[in-house]
């Protein structure tokens, strides 16, 4: 037991309980500073403290024994030797986690993911979606997939697959049909292309995310089908000029005001149609884009945090637009773009590695944004960019700073 896995489980508590740190913090008697120092692993609370925190908590004594453990040098060593083994022991924690937080119905039959792993509530299609690939890429067979898979595929409906709402969603279609053709041999690939072209339509376009997740997906499914080619398109024709040099930014559509480009987007893209140059589509201007993209993301200083966006999806019958809230995890798509890349800096791949690894929370073996929440999602990137560094790259720092030590 480490004081990392002492401070991530007492931050888990407290949000799960829904409280603040000033409440908590409030109800044993210490400053907020103090919970701070013990929640990002600074410092152990005192063996008072860790009674207090254990009975506001009713956690029956656990929490005092994590902190004992955490405590002796001993455990501490054990555990910091666990953490630095080796990307393979990452994988296999964040595989038992995830499969410890799949749900089950009253039958015991597996069913899906959430889309907050710490909260309760109904799984949803894209967090299962999710879930699933994340499941493929740590491979260990932790679970038996096929009644997941099986009910992911029946939700299936003329527009493709759907979030919580109705309507097109390109980015669930796009997240479900990859998942399914990962795990599975129940979707072809012509139904796959004909459902995700079915979620599509002219907002899309304008909307550099969608278009990437969409290429993504369709490259896998066909990489010399027209859908693909025209995704390919699209995705270029959404650069905006930056001072000269064509980039992706969060939107392209008239009216926009001192736009920037974007790290998030323009690494999505470049996985894309990096994804479609290895599958052996010979095209020089997606060559060349890959090129220009990775070259600005190699010399870019900006830090690799996350960024979220809104997406206003137009539905069909003049229904309402469905409004979403798209969150990104920069880092992890800046490691996938660099993976492939000629002559990286290895200082710019370990940046990016290191904000990756800031996310994450070792106790659980799982990545969180910043809010604390446990986004499915961030663990599904994490892992895929973590796979693809360590196919591309004979020793990158893989491991966090203080799992290495």
């Amino acid at each position: 037991m480490s004081i990392r896995q002492v401070g991530a489980e007492l931050r888990r508590l407290r949000q799960a309980a829904g409280q603040t740190q000033e409440g908590v913090a409030r109800i044993v008697g210490v400053s907020r500073a103090n919970l701070t120092q013990w929640e990002t692993g600074r410092h152990l609370p005192s063996p008072e403290n860790a009674r207090l925190l254990d009975e506001h908590f009713g956690r029956a004594n656990a929490l005092v024994q994590m902190v004992e453990a955490a405590r002796s040098p001993g455990s501490a060593a054990v555990g910091a030797r666990s953490a630095s083994g080796s990307l393979l022991d990452v994988f296999r924690l964040a595989g038992r986690s995830l499969a410890g937080h799949l749900i089950r119905d009253e039958t015991g039959k597996a069913v899906g993911w959430r889309h907050n792993l710490q909260q309760n509530g109904e799984h949803t299609t894209l967090a299962t979606a999710y879930g699933i690939s994340a499941m493929v890429v740590v491979g260990e067979p932790y679970i038996d997939l096929h009644t997941v898979v099986d009910d992911l595929y029946a939700k299936r409906s003329k527009y493709g697959w759907q979030g919580r709402s109705a309507g097109k969603r390109p980015e669930v279609t796009s997240a479900v049909v990859d998942a399914l053709l990962q795990a599975s041999t129940v979707l072809s690939a012509e139904e796959g292309l004909t459902r995700l072209e079915s979620s599509l339509d002219d907002y899309s376009r304008t909307r550099p995310f969608l278009l990437a997740t969409a290429l993504r997906t369709s490259v896998r499914l066909g990489p010399d089908a027209p859908l693909t080619r025209r995704l390919a398109d699209d995705l270029l024709a959404a650069r905006l000029d930056f001072r000269g040099v064509p980039l992706w930014g969060e939107k392209n559509e008239p009216g926009l005001v001192a736009p920037e480009a974007s790290t998030a987007h323009t690494a999505r893209a470049v996985v894309a149609l990096r994804d479609l140059l290895r599958a052996g589509e010979e095209r020089a201007d997606v060559r060349e884009a890959v090129e220009v993209g990775t070259n600005w993301l190699i010399e870019r200083t900006h830090p690799d945090d996350g960024i979220m966006e809104d997406l206003a999806l137009p539905q069909p019958g003049g229904r309402e637009d469905v409004r979403v809230n798209i969150k990104h995890f920069t880092s992890a798509w800046v490691v996938q773009a660099l993976a492939e890349a000629p002559q990286v800096p290895r200082g710019r791949l370990s940046r990016a590695l290191s904000s990756l690894w800031e996310r994450y929370e070792a106790g659980l073996g799982l990545w969180a944004w910043g809010s604390g929440d446990l986004p499915i999602w961030m663990t599904l990137d994490a892992v895929t960019a973590l796979r693809a560094a360590a196919l591309a790259f004979a020793a990158p720092p893989f491991l966090p700073s203080a799992a290495a030590e």
